[in-house]
């Protein structure tokens, strides 16, 4: 590779940083014309493709990517998320395996002396599920638990501290412990993400469940005096998920945003579900009316409990979309329209994954104003 390629790719490097894709799509293009076998540009443009929502186009300009290197592990990994996002996921499962080498999971995978579970029998064993990258992730997998259990199994499961509180009051959990925590013995062992390949999970066949996680009474009971009696419809809000991972600036929501239909909508019961809003959040929301309660939520079973006391709870893409999707309630869950998560598929205003959900996609790129417009009209035909 020349240094006229080096640079168009970096170029359109750039230009996909900047939110200009299309101008890094010509970039890669370029290159192509000048080099058929570079590597780093069908990676690169399939990349893009994917992220624009071609999932479909972006596979063929992938695969050619691996077959010209099979070591790019950006193009193994971006090929599974565009098989995931298309809804493929009998190739998706296997490819995403390929998580593993990829830049902030590359050597992350846990070791353990037992064998890692691919399939066998389970039954009067005991497997220990490993929870990985977000909350979210680890909330939305860990349905699958259930099927283990089904299959014979005692579960047991690691997640982060936040999630313990939530996960360890299963019954059908023998132990929930944090990373790194001696787990006791266990005959096998899995990473929670690679649950639903072993099984053989699609869309056709995923498990279709009103709820599969339970708030702690005890704490929906402390909730219910915080709050006090409901005069108005409740409604829970959160707009922002990770502030230091790159897809943050596609699929949170400008705070701006929030607070104006937030103003323009004073007849609910605004409840903030954003624990990490900066104190200037916090004040402008006190002012909009909104209510807070901070302090009060340390873990996500304070979160859960919470959640079970609103009518209806609207989120961009982060964990406690997922936590309301896995508590039964209704989410309206805001998408960004360039960058789209993988689970959320494309074209479809609900879930296979949460049969309470609702989704409000952009109808282009970055424009948000139009999500919470519609959102608007839709509590005011919203009946409780």
């Amino acid at each position: 590779m020349n240094q006229q390629q080096i640079d168009l790719i970096e170029q359109g490097n750039q230009y996909r940083a900047d939110h200009e894709p299309e101008k890094s799509l010509k970039c890669y293009a370029q290159v192509l014309v000048d080099d058929p076998d570079n590597a780093p540009a069908f990676c690169n443009y399939g990349n893009v493709m994917r992220e624009l929502g071609h999932p479909g186009r972006a596979v063929p300009f992938l695969q050619h990517s691996i077959l010209l290197d099979p070591s790019n592990t950006t193009a193994q990994f971006n090929l599974a998320v565009a098989y995931l996002l298309s809804g493929d996921y009998t190739r998706g499962w296997a490819q995403y395996e390929t998580r593993w080498q990829f830049e902030h999971l590359s050597g992350a995978e846990p070791r353990f002396t037992q064998p890692r579970w691919r399939g066998e029998d389970i039954r009067d064993k005991t497997i220990l599920v490993v929870g990985e990258q977000g909350h979210g992730d680890c909330i939305q997998f860990s349905r699958f638990i259930f099927n283990l259990h089904a299959m014979g199994a005692r579960v047991k499961l690691q997640v982060t501290d936040g999630l313990i509180p939530l996960l360890n009051q299963s019954d059908i959990i023998k132990h929930t412990g944090r990373y790194n925590e001696d787990m006791g013995e266990f005959d096998y062992w899995v990473p929670i993400m690679s649950i639903p390949g072993i099984l053989g999970i699609t869309l056709d066949n995923l498990p279709k469940l009103q709820n599969y996680l339970t708030a702690t009474p005890a704490l929906i009971k402390a909730w219910q005096d915080r709050l006090g009696p409901k005069k108005r419809m409740r409604v829970g809000v959160s707009w922002s998920g990770r502030k230091d991972s790159w897809i943050h600036q596609h699929k949170s929501v400008p705070f701006p945003v929030i607070l104006e239909m937030i103003q323009s909508n004073p007849q609910y019961e605004w409840i903030n579900l954003q624990v990490d809003a900066s104190p200037e959040e916090e004040k402008q929301l006190a002012e909009a009316g909104v209510t807070a309660y901070p302090g009060t939520i340390v873990s996500f079973a304070d979160t859960a409990a919470l959640i079970m006391h609103m009518d209806v709870v609207i989120s961009v893409d982060t964990a406690i979309s997922h936590l309301s999707g896995a508590l039964g309630r209704p989410t309206w869950v805001m998408l960004n329209q360039y960058g789209q998560d993988w689970r959320w598929l494309l074209d479809r205003n609900n879930s296979p994954w949460y049969s309470t959900a609702t989704l409000f996609r952009q109808p282009t790129r970055g424009d948000w104003a139009s999500v919470t417009k519609k959102i608007a009209q839709y509590l005011s035909w919203y009946k409780v």
